[in-house]
């Protein structure tokens, strides 16, 4: 039993170390070539189709009339004002005016 526990362990390091090992370098090549040329520009793209025109809205319901006023009462006819002192009342039968003349 300790044999296997000793040989597990040393595969479990041996593991864990061959994991955590970095890769050597690659080697480098000669130097750099030139840059290659751009590329092409793209080509425009077409202009999307107009909409359609929205919908007119409801027109609204018309308003309720008023109610109408009422007729004012009539007032009555007021009293002649009295004549001054030294006349006295008197109504042209002609035309039917009232006047104040001297007594």
């Amino acid at each position: 039993m300790k044999t296997s526990l000793v040989m597990g362990t040393f595969w479990l390091v041996l593991l864990i170390v061959g994991c955590n090992m970095n890769p050597a370098p690659a080697p480098t090549a000669g130097p750099a070539g030139p840059q290659g040329q751009s590329g092409q520009t793209g080509q425009t793209g077409q202009s999307g189709q107009q909409g359609d025109q929205g919908q007119s809205g409801q027109q609204g319901a018309p308003g309720q009339a008023g109610d109408q006023g009422q007729t004012g009462q009539q007032g009555r006819q007021g009293q002649d004002a009295p004549c001054p002192a030294g006349e006295h009342r008197y109504t042209n039968p002609d035309s039917g005016k009232v006047s104040c003349v001297r007594d």
